[in-house]
């Protein structure tokens, strides 16, 4: 007994036979609304033919039944061939047939207009799985057999009996009741459809900005990132009259290294001071690689005292640094300034540069403030 299948796994079975493996999520949801609602109009359609039958419309009860074998065979096939787009047109034009020829054979508009809410699944079932272009043209195909049936409503009502108004009322509340509540299905898989699609949107933007304010080597921010970085903290830094300072540090002698052991140890060096400076500063605090073997640091709240305390952390940190095949520690200079009153960022970065290059002139491996 606990192997047997409950209602909602058989459901999620037959919906998931025509998916593939390298369905992407967006097909692997159109293929499984569309099999789940085909199916429960076809299972409908059994429903409404023995109804059609036992109140005296035997002809009108075959159409029903005729509609959910061929539901049933395309299904399969479907479920066979994996082709959803064959699949798709045929379901679109079986709901959109099916109605009109119920409506006809029940005497047209007097007797049958009720059922013409299935009708609307055609191009409604165009704009979820395909886009509005295609849900215009089935409207367009939907409006075109209305005005058939027009045309053909007197000569079909003199060849069919008048429809008891109670069993014309039950009808009535039976299509819409039903119609309506498919119709809400879909659409509720319409909008998460939509929603996902937006979610996604939204992932692949966040994901490119990321990429291009991040440093594909270092993983942290880059020039294009700091840049920004540095305007928004300048800008509160005034808006606030707090302190913000700036480190510029430079690898010592790294261009002997790319020499001696070639760019991918460079590179390595580059990665391990990355990820060193990132380990000394606070979460408030934001590193960037500048350009080659440059990173700077903002230090919001920071005046200059405290950014030459942390720089000098970061400088016995780098300096503990053990790389192979490096015969050397790995040393950097630091230059540190701190936002002064008339400061812009052109003039700020030139004297934290200025500072850095003090450093280098003092001997390397030194922490210098300007």
């Amino acid at each position: 007994m606990a192997n047997i299948p409950t209602p909602l796994r058989l459901l999620h079975w037959w919906a998931c036979h025509g998916v593939s493996e390298q369905d992407s999520d967006d097909l692997r949801l159109k293929k499984e609304v569309m099999t789940i609602v085909s199916s429960a109009i076809a299972l409908l359609a059994i429903f409404w033919g023995a109804l059609y039958a036992a109140t005296g419309y035997p002809w009108s009860g075959t159409i029903p039944w005729t509609y959910t074998v061929i539901v049933l065979i395309s299904t399969l096939h479907f479920f066979h061939s994996k082709q959803f787009d064959f699949f798709l047109i045929s379901q679109q034009w079986l709901i959109l047939l099916l109605p009109f020829f119920l409506m006809w054979s029940l005497g047209g508009f007097a007797n049958g207009s009720a059922v013409m809410i299935w009708a609307f699944f055609a191009p409604l079932a165009a704009l979820f799985f395909i886009d509005l272009r295609a849900a215009g043209r089935w409207m367009l195909v939907f409006l075109l057999l209305l005005v058939l049936s027009a045309l053909l409503d007197p000569w079909l009502a003199e060849r069919v009996r008048p429809m008891a108004q109670w069993l014309n009322t039950l009808y009535f509340l039976l299509n819409l009741g039903l119609g309506f509540s498919l119709i809400a299905v879909m659409l509720y898989y319409f909008v998460k459809d939509r929603e996902r699609a937006y979610q996604q949107l939204q992932q692949s933007q966040s994901h490119i900005e990321q990429l291009l304010l991040t440093d594909d080597l270092t993983r942290v921010g880059n020039r294009r990132s700091f840049n920004e970085r540095l305007q928004e903290e300048l800008a509160r830094a005034r808006r606030y009259d707090s302190p913000l300072s700036v480190i510029m540090i430079d690898v010592d002698h790294f261009k002997a290294i790319n020499d001696q052991y070639g760019h991918a140890v460079g590179d390595e060096v580059l990665v391990a001071l990355a990820h060193t400076l990132q380990e000394c500063i606070r979460d408030s605090d934001f590193l960037a690689r500048y350009g080659g073997e440059e990173f700077m640091i903002l230090l919001p709240e920071t005046v200059q005292d405290g950014a030459a305390a942390m720089a000098e952390r970061m400088r016995d940190a780098v300096k503990a640094l053990r790389l192979r095949p490096l015969a050397s520690g790995l040393t950097a200079s630091f230059g540190v300034t701190e936002v002064r009153q008339a400061d812009d960022a052109d003039r700020l970065l030139s004297r934290a540069d200025e500072a850095m290059y003090e450093a280098k002139r003092s001997g390397r491996d030194r922490v210098c403030i300007l």
